[in-house]
C-alpha cells in the first residue's frame, strides 16, 4: 500500500500552506485572543483549494477531489488555524448531505452559496439530551399544510452563531405514523429561529451556537432525503467526518510536534540544549511515535473511503480516536518540553492544547468510537 501523495498532491498542500502562512497566521494570535471569528475573505478562498465542496463530484460544483487528498489539505489548515478548519469542514459537510438528498430545485438555489463560501452552513444533529443517541433526536417538526413546523433546540453546534443556512436532523412520522428522524435545510432568516453564543476552552474563532427554533415554518420542498430517512444520512456523512477530525488532530499533533524539537534544540540549561536530556528525549520520542501511527491510520482511512472498502467505518473510527487522543498527548508533552514558557501564551503551545481537547469529543466521542471498535471484533452491541 503506497501512501506517497502524488505531484499533484504535493503542489496544492504546498500552494495552500504558502497562502495560509502569508494570510492566515499573522491572524491567529488576535482573533483568538479576542474570540473574533475568522474573517470571511479567508473562508472563501478555501474554495479555490478545493476544501468547499471538495469531496463533491464536479457536476454538482465540487472538485471530485479523493478522500485522501482532502484529508490532506484538512491537515494543513488544522497546522495554521483550527477555526478555520472547523468553519470549513462544517460547512463541507452540510454541503455533501445536502448534495446527497437535496432536491435539484433545493440544490440549485443553495450549493452555489454555499460552496463559494457566500453562505456559512451548519449541521444541527446534537440537542441538550441528544448526543452520541442520535437517533432518538427530541427536536420535532409537525407536518402542516404550509409544510413543517419545528420546535426544539440544538446544542453544541459549530458555526451556529454565524450560519446562513445549515441541515438539521428532526423527529418526524414516517407513512406508518411511527416516529422516524427527517432532514430539513433551515435558514437563519426564517420567523422563530434564534441562536446564543457559547463560550468554549478553544478554538474561540469558529463560534459555537445553541440554536432554539420556535415554530419555525419550513417548506415541504427543503426536506432532504426522503422524509423519514434522515437518520441514514447523518450516519453516511458522520463517518466521513470521523475522518475529516482525524486529520484535523494529525495537523495540530504535526505542528505542536516540530515546536517541541525547535524549543529543545534552542533552549539551554545547564549548559547544553534541554534537547540533549534524555527524559526531554523521551518525550520527543514519544511524540515521533505517536505521529507516525496517527499518520498511517488516517491515510488507511482515507484510503478505505475512497475504495468504499467495507471495513471503512471501523478504520476511520481506529483513526478519529487514535488521531485525536495522540493529538492531546502531543500537545501536553509539547507544553512540557517548553516548561514555564509552554503555559504561557508567549509560545503557541497553549493554544494547540486547547483547540485539539475538542476533537477528542466531536463527530462522536473517542469512548463511542472504542464501542464501536469492540462491537466489530466481538459482535456484540453494548447498547442492544
Amino acid at each position: 500500500m503506497n501512501f506517497a501523495l502524488d505531484d499533484f498532491q504535493i503542489e496544492l498542500k504546498d500552494a495552500l500552506r504558502r497562502y495560509l502562512e502569508a494570510e492566515a497566521a499573522p491572524l491567529v494570535d488576535e482573533y483568538e485572543a479576542q474570540k473574533k471569528p475568522v474573517p470571511p475573505h479567508l473562508i472563501r478562498a478555501m474554495r479555490d483549494f478545493g476544501l468547499l465542496g471538495g469531496l463533491l463530484p464536479e457536476e454538482q460544483g465540487g472538485f471530485g477531489l479523493s478522500m485522501t487528498t482532502y484529508g490532506t489539505l484538512i491537515a494543513e489548515v488544522a497546522r495554521v488555524w483550527p477555526s478555520l478548519r472547523s468553519i470549513t469542514s462544517s460547512t463541507n459537510l452540510a454541503a455533501s448531505v445536502l448534495a446527497d438528498g437535496g432536491s435539484p430545485e433545493l440544490k440549485a438555489r443553495y450549493l452555489p452559496r454555499i460552496l463559494s463560501g457566500e453562505a456559512i452552513a451548519s449541521f444541527a444533529l446534537s440537542e441538550p439530551n441528544i448526543g452520541s443517541d442520535a437517533a432518538n433526536v427530541e427536536t420535532r417538526a409537525d407536518r402542516t399544510p404550509e409544510g413543517y413546523r419545528v420546535n426544539g433546540r440544538k446544542l453544541y453546534i459549530s458555526n451556529g452563531p454565524i450560519c446562513d443556512v445549515g441541515v438539521v436532523f428532526v423527529r418526524t412520522q414516517d407513512s406508518d405514523g411511527k416516529p422516524a428522524v427527517s432532514c430539513l435545510l433551515y435558514e437563519s432568516t426564517m420567523p422563530g429561529f434564534s441562536v446564543t453564543d457559547l463560550g468554549k476552552m478553544g478554538m474561540h474563532s469558529c463560534p459555537l451556537g445553541e440554536l432554539l427554533f420556535e415554530d419555525v415554518l419550513v417548506p415541504e420542498g427543503n426536506v432532504v432525503g426522503k422524509p423519514g430517512r434522515g437518520f441514514s444520512l447523518a450516519k453516511k456523512y458522520l463517518n466521513a467526518g470521523r475522518c475529516v477530525v482525524a486529520f484535523s488532530a494529525l495537523g495540530v499533533a504535526e505542528v505542536a510536534y516540530e515546536a517541541a524539537v525547535r524549543f529543545a534544540k534552542d533552549r539551554v540549561q545547564f549548559g547544553k540544549p534541554i534537547g540533549s536530556f534524555q527524559l526531554v528525549q523521551q518525550m520527543i520520542a514519544d511524540m515521533m511515535a505517536l505521529l507516525e501511527t496517527s499518520r498511517l491510520l488516517c491515510y488507511r482511512a482515507a484510503d478505505a473511503l475512497d475504495r468504499e472498502a467495507p471495513d471503512s467505518q471501523l478504520l476511520c473510527s481506529m483513526a478519529k480516536r487514535h488521531a485525536t487522543d495522540a493529538a492531546l498527548r502531543i500537545a501536553e508533552l509539547s507544553l512540557q518540553v517548553h516548561g514555564g514558557a509552554g503555559y504561557t501564551t508567549l509560545f503557541p503551545v497553549e493554544r494547540y492544547y486547547r483547540d485539539v481537547r475538542h476533537l477528542t469529543i466531536a463527530e462522536g466521542t473517542n469512548q463511542i468510537q472504542s464501542m464501536l471498535m469492540a462491537q466489530s471484533a466481538l459482535e456484540l452491541s453494548a447498547l442492544r
